[in-house]
């Protein structure tokens, strides 16, 4: 009973280890703007704050792609989030704003970014997106 245990045990963890290499991603800025994120269908003709916010959460997935540690990001909070975002007219979004993450030594540093999204037809698509490289360390309050 013991070696079946040790042996479900360790086709488990190479399971595991077989899915993680299969999803592996080198890290570095790509345009995704047909692969991933292109088929949001929202209402884009108008200044609402909800269009602006969808506008920032799209902005964020981009920005977590290319982040080392994504899970540690934080983002400014809803209040001043729609600050950040400018409707540019014409069914187009620009967002320029922060994030807050995790380095690969642990500190937390802020980087800015930037991103412009347009509505065509059904689907949102990313017209630019920068990512500052280096980010610096915040001074929290």
């Amino acid at each position: 009973m013991r070696n079946l245990s040790i042996f479900i045990g360790l086709v488990t963890v190479l399971g595991l280890i077989i899915w993680g290499v299969l999803r592996f991603e080198p890290n570095y800025q790509k345009d995704r703007t047909e692969e991933e994120g292109s088929e949001l269908d929202v209402n884009c003709d108008n200044n609402s704050n909800s269009n602006k916010l969808i506008a920032y959460n799209l902005a964020t997935y981009f920005v977590k792609k290319l982040l080392k540690e994504p899970t540690t990001t934080e983002f400014p909070n809803s209040k001043e989030k729609l600050k950040h975002i400018k409707y540019l007219g014409h069914k187009r979004y620009r967002v320029d704003s922060w994030v807050d993450s995790q380095d690969t030594y642990g500190a937390m540093t802020r980087r800015r970014f930037s991103c412009i999204f347009k509505r065509d037809g059904s689907r949102v698509r990313k017209e630019i997106f920068s990512i500052e490289e280096y980010g610096y360390i915040p001074n929290k309050k």
